[in-house]
């Protein structure tokens, strides 16, 4: 009888211990899916020969830089060419500003779009998360993108400020 009691012991603390392991990785998963992403918005002349490159790092940091880049789907910043006639801008997020940020790409669907609709001279938008391309659209479609879309580009342009006039960008 006890080799009994002893074996469904060793049995139900085995099955505890597996739970509380699956509990902690389910509590690290849920925050790193909360932990703030790298994020890089472009707005940029039609073809990125000439851009606004604001990019948010895991840290919090905003850097505000001037470049040309290569469009692609993914973001590769080796392929990002600054422009050092222009001052880096950089400025540590306030925890607000971070949280509201991490609360619109914790609902990352609602930030997919991709403008199919054909303008000439039109600026456009890019957004990656961790490198991966979100969200296209260009300027004169603005209208058309998705609302919490369009709210978190206005608000990565409000906190970041006032932004460089670049040739082309009138």
């Amino acid at each position: 009888m006890k080799e009994k009691f002893k074996k469904l012991f060793i049995l139900l603390l085995s099955i505890s211990s597996l739970s509380s392991c699956n509990g902690q990785a389910s509590e690290r998963k849920v925050k790193q899916d909360n932990d703030m992403k790298n994020l890089t918005l472009i707005f940029s002349v039609s073809g990125g020969t000439r851009a606004h490159i604001i990019s948010i790092n895991s840290e919090n940091e905003l850097s505000y830089k001037i470049g040309s880049f290569y469009v692609r789907d993914s973001l590769n910043e080796s392929k990002i060419k600054y422009n050092n006639d222009y001052k880096e801008i950089r400025k540590k997020l306030s925890d607000n500003e971070a949280e509201k940020i991490r609360n619109y790409y914790l609902n990352k669907s609602s930030l997919l779009f991709n403008d199919t609709k054909v303008v000439k001279d039109s600026w456009e938008y890019y957004l990656y998360i961790d490198g991966e391309k979100i969200a296209f659209g260009r300027k004169f479609n603005f209208d058309n993108f998705p609302l919490e879309l369009k709210e978190f580009i206005n608000y990565i342009l409000d906190i970041t400020g006032r932004l460089y006039d670049i040739p082309g960008m009138s």
